[in-house]
């Protein structure tokens, strides 16, 4: 399924029901995804400034004892503003800061945290299944220039038996053509959408090799161009 992401928006809130907590507040950090068949829609499904607002009112400004009903009333008020290109909203939220003790006389952990999702009636999750495959992956590929910081994230499933079977490199696609393709074209199509590009990254991988299986390509805008306290804007599109 491909979305679009609010990657680690960083809020200060009471939630919890510890006296403390309730007094005090601390940091939550929050995932946001917006999912749905045409990303290109999903993007223009509610504005930045919407989903902002829906996570002031709803997980900043108003107090919930269990971290479990922060995401459910985020996800529900998020997918409500939404136009029906969206068909889920999925959020995970960390809480770095727990009253958790884990065994005598207590230990550490990195955080606790809720996942869950809001989802159109009579929709059902749809998952790329790229684990179906083997594939090839690029993990974190960055491009900057003057104006564009971008990390691009590209998997490739393809036909790749018989290179493993004979150990031979002719038949394999290399991670030099994925990493090429994917900086490539990101910089020539630096002007566009993050989802535009995005979609001109998988169909570039088509055009090279029209056998593949299945692509999945990410990419992460670490200049965002919205007032949130997020470390960037995470788009997938999988074809």
């Amino acid at each position: 399924m491909n979305y679009k992401m609010y990657k680690n928006c960083i809020i200060f809130a009471t939630h919890g029901d510890c006296q403390q907590e309730r007094e005090l507040g601390q940091r939550f950090v929050l995932d946001i995804y917006l999912l749905g068949r045409d990303l290109n829609k999903v993007c223009n499904a509610i504005s930045d400034e919407a989903v902002e607002k829906a996570v002031k009112e709803v997980a900043v400004d108003t107090h919930y004892d269990l971290v479990q009903a922060v995401v459910y009333n985020l996800s529900n008020r998020i997918l409500s503003e939404c136009t029906e290109d969206v068909l889920e909203v999925k959020i995970e939220l960390r809480k770095p800061c727990s009253t958790l003790r884990v065994g005598p006389p207590g230990g550490l952990i990195k955080h606790i945290g809720s996942h869950g999702s809001a989802r159109r009636e009579g929709y059902k999750t749809e998952y790329t299944n790229m684990e179906d495959y083997r594939y090839t992956r690029v993990d974190a590929a960055r491009i900057f220039n003057k104006d564009v910081k971008f990390e691009v994230d590209v998997d490739v499933a393809f036909p790749m038996e018989d290179s493993i079977r004979e150990d031979n490199v002719a038949y394999s696609f290399s991670y030099t053509t994925i990493y090429d393709t994917a900086v490539d074209t990101t910089l020539a199509n630096k002007d566009k959408s993050p989802e535009d590009i995005l979609q001109e990254i998988v169909n570039n991988i088509y055009k090279i090799n029209p056998k593949v299986y299945k692509v999945r390509a990410t990419i992460r805008n670490l200049l965002p161009e919205n007032n949130m306290s997020i470390d960037c804007m995470e788009y997938q599109f999988v074809k």
